[in-house]
C-alpha cells in the first residue's frame, strides 16, 4: 500500500481540523529518520509523527506518547526546537493535491515565522526549515548533486518538479478528455496506463480505479470506457472538495495488510476507521509488532553512519563534476573562434577588443585581448579546446563510475539493514575499508570475529537447490563461484537485492520453481513487501562482472522479466529465509 497524494490530503484535512492554532510544546527525535511534535490544543495533547524512511514516509497523529530515541539530535532538530518549541501551528497546507509535499507554518512569539516543508517523496524523503524569505535554514538531507535544486542552508528553496501527467480531475484545460482517452489506448493493464499518464495517482489508487471500471484491478486499458474512468477518478478525488473522506484499513485473514483514504475493493476486506491516522497506526503498529529487538542496533547504527558519510562524499563529487563539465559543443565553438582569430589576426586594429565574423547563418563574436598577440591568444584557445574535449570524454565516464558506486553503496546499505549477525555487519565495513571509503581503519567491535554466514540454500517445489546471496560478498560467491553457466540467475530490476541461482545445470525449470526463485529474489531486496516486483531472469552464462565494478556488481544480457509479489512464499518461514545459513 502507498502513502500517496490522496493519503496526504486526507491526513492534512484531519490535521487542519484537530491541530489548527495548536501550540507546539515539545519536539524530539524518535529515530534517525523520524521526529515528533507534542501539540497542545485546548483540553487535548496531540502526538504528531513525521516519518521520513524511504518507502514509509508519512505524516500522522498517533494515540501513544512519542519517546526520544538513542540517535543524536541533528542540526535540523536543534533549529526546529529553537523556532518551533512554544510556536503556534499557524497553518497546514498541501500546495499541490497531486504531490506528497506539505507545509507547516510556525509562528514563534520571539523568533518569528518559519515554515517546515516535508517532502514525503522519492528514495530520500526530506524535511526543510525555511525563513520568511523562502531560504533554507537547515534540512535533514543536503542535496548538492543537482545544480538546479541545491538544498543547503542559505540557499533559496526550490520545490521538486511538479508531477508529470494529466491531473486526475478535469481542470478545464484544452483537450483534457482527448488526452486522457489517448492514455487508455496504451497497451497493457489499465492501472499501469493511469500511473504513467495521470499525476498523483499511485499504483494502489490506479488499481482501485481499474476495479471500479471493470471489476478487475488487472484489466486491460484497451476497451476501457472513458466516461467510467473519469467517473472513478472523480469519485476518488471528490473529498478534496466535499471533505467527505472515508479512511480505513484493509484486512486479510485477520491481519491489517493496507490502508486507504477511500473504500478499497480490489484487495481484502475494507474496514472503516475514524481517521486515516488511526488506520496508519494499525498498519505500521502491526508491522512493528513483528519486529524483534535488534541486538546489533549500536553496531548497525555505526555501519549505516559510515555508509551515509560515504554517500555524502559521492554526492559532493557528482556535484563537482556537474560544475566542471563543459556545455555540449563548447570545444568546437572555441576552435572555431581560435581559427578565425588566427586567420584574421593581421586585420585586427590597435586596441580592438572583439572580432565579429559573419558566418552566414550567424555572427561569431570573438573576445580579443588588445594587450596580447592574436596568435598567442589563438594558441591558448586551441589548448583550452583540447582540455574541454578531454573533459567532455572523461567526465561522463567518471560520472558513470560514481553512479555505479552509489548503486553499490545502496546494496551495502540493504546488507547492513538486513544483517543478522556481527560478522555480516563487519563484512559491510570490510567492503567499505577495501574501497577506501571507511573513515577509521579500526574494527567496530572488540568481540571475537567469526566467519560470516554463507548464502541461503533452499529447495524449489520440485527439489532443485536454490542459492540466495544476502549481501554483496554472498552475491559474488553465488554468481561466480557456486553457479553453473547453465543455471538460472535472478535479481530484481532497478534495485539492490540478492543474487538468486536455481541450480538446474541447463535442465528445464518448472514454472513453480521459477516463481519460487523470483519471489525469493524480490523478498531479499529493497522492494520487499511490494505487491508487484519485476525480476530479471537469465542463464548464469550471460551474467558478467561489471567493468571496474565493486563486489557483486554485474552486467546482464539476454534477460527476461517475470513479475511477482515481494512477499515471503507461504510455505517458508522468516527463520528459514532470514537466518544465518552456513
Amino acid at each position: 500500500m502507498h502513502f500517496d497524494a490522496l493519503s496526504l490530503a486526507c491526513v492534512v484535512a484531519e490535521l487542519q481540523r484537530t491541530l489548527a492554532a495548536g501550540r507546539i510544546q515539545q519536539l524530539l527525535r524518535v529515530d534517525s529518520q523520524t521526529f515528533g511534535f507534542e501539540i497542545y490544543t485546548p483540553g487535548t495533547r496531540h502526538q504528531l509523527l513525521v516519518a521520513l524512511h524511504p518507502g514509509q514516509a508519512r505524516l500522522q497523529t498517533v494515540s501513544y506518547k512519542l519517546r526520544r530515541g538513542a540517535d543524536p539530535d541533528t542540526p535540523l532538530l536543534l533549529l526546529l526546537r529553537k523556532y518551533g518549541r512554544g510556536a503556534q501551528l499557524a497553518g497546514i497546507e498541501q500546495p499541490d493535491p497531486c504531490e506528497r509535499l506539505v507545509r507547516l507554518a510556525l509562528a514563534h512569539p520571539e523568533h518569528g515565522a518559519t515554515t517546515l516543508v516535508l517532502e514525503l517523496i522519492g528514495h530520500r524523503p526530506n524535511a526543510l526549515l525555511l525563513n520568511p524569505a523562502g531560504r533554507i535554514l537547515e534540512c535533514l538531507h543536503h542535496q548538492t548533486a543537482r545544480a538546479d535544486r541545491l538544498l543547503q542552508p542559505g540557499r533559496a528553496y526550490v520545490p521538486p518538479s511538479p508531477p508529470a501527467g494529466l491531473p486526475p480531475f478535469d481542470d478545464g484545460s484544452e483537450r483534457y478528455f482527448a488526452r486522457l482517452a489517448a492514455q487508455l489506448e496504451q497497451p497493457g493493464a489499465l492501472w499501469k496506463a493511469l500511473v504513467a499518464g495521470v499525476a498523483g495517482l499511485s499504483p494502489t489508487a490506479a488499481r482501485e480505479v481499474a476495479w471500479r471500471v471493470h471489476g478487475d484491478a488487472g484489466a486491460a486499458a484497451a476497451g476501457s470506457s472513458l466516461l467510467a474512468v473519469v467517473q472513478a477518478l472523480q469519485e476518488l478525488w471528490a473529498p478534496l472538495h466535499t471533505a467527505e473522506w472515508c479512511p480505513g484499513t484493509v484486512e486479510e485473514a485477520g491481519k491489517v495488510v493496507g490502508f486507504a483514504a477511500y473504500p478499497l475493493h480490489f484487495r481484502g476486506s475494507f474496514v472503516r476507521q475514524p481517521t486515516l491516522s488511526a488506520a496508519l497506526e494499525q498498519f505500521y503498529g502491526q508491522q512493528a509488532e513483528r519486529l524483534q529487538p535488534d541486538p546489533y542496533a549500536a553496531l548497525r547504527s555505526q555501519v549505516l553512519a559510515q555508509l551515509n558519510r560515504a554517500r555524502g562524499q559521492l554526492e559532493r563529487r557528482l556535484a563537482a563534476l556537474a560544475g566542471d563539465e563543459p556545455p555540449p559543443g563548447a570545444a568546437a565553438e572555441l576552435r572555431t573562434q581560435a581559427s578565425w582569430l588566427l586567420a584574421l589576426a593581421t586585420q585586427l586594429e590597435a586596441g580592438q577588443s572583439a572580432l565579429v565574423v559573419d558566418l552566414g547563418d550567424r555572427l561569431l563574436t570573438v573576445a580579443v585581448d588588445p594587450q596580447r598577440p592574436a596568435v598567442e591568444q589563438a594558441e591558448a584557445m586551441f589548448a583550452r579546446a583540447t582540455r574541454l574535449d578531454r573533459a567532455a570524454t572523461i567526465i561522463p565516464q567518471r560520472r558513470a563510475q560514481l553512479q555505479a558506486e552509489q548503486e553499490w553503496l545502496a546494496q551495502l546499505a540493504l546488507d547492513a539493514q538486513r544483517a543478522a549477525s556481527q560478522p555480516e555487519l563487519a563484512a559491510v565495513l570490510a567492503e567499505l575499508r577495501a574501497a577506501g571509503l571507511l573513515r577509521s581503519p579500526a574494527r567496530p567491535s572488540s568481540a571475537p570475529r567469526r566467519p560470516a554466514g554463507g548464502p541461503l540454500r533452499l529447495r524449489s517445489p520440485s527439489g532443485l537447490e536454490i542459492l540466495v546471496g544476502r549481501n554483496a560478498r554472498q552475491n559474488e560467491q553465488v554468481t561466480f563461484q557456486l553457479a553453473h553457466p547453465a543455471d538460472l540467475w535472478l535479481h530484481v530490476r532497478g534495485a539492490p537485492g540478492a543474487h538468486v541461482v536455481v541450480r538446474s545445470a541447463g535442465r528445464p525449470v518448472e514454472e513453480a520453481d521459477l516463481q519460487r526463485a523470483a519471489q525469493l529474489a524480490a523478498y531479499h531486496s529493497s522492494l520487499r513487501d511490494e505487491r508487484h516486483v519485476d525480476v530479471m531472469v537469465a542463464q548464469r552464462r550471460w551474467v558478467s562482472r561489471a567493468p571496474g565494478g565493486r563486489t557483486g556488481q554485474v552486467v546482464v544480457e539476454r534477460e527476461q522479466v517475470v513479475q511477482v509479489a515481494g512477499t515471503l512464499p507461504a510455505d517458508l518461514s522468516s527463520e528459514q529465509t532470514d537466518g544465518v545459513s552456513q
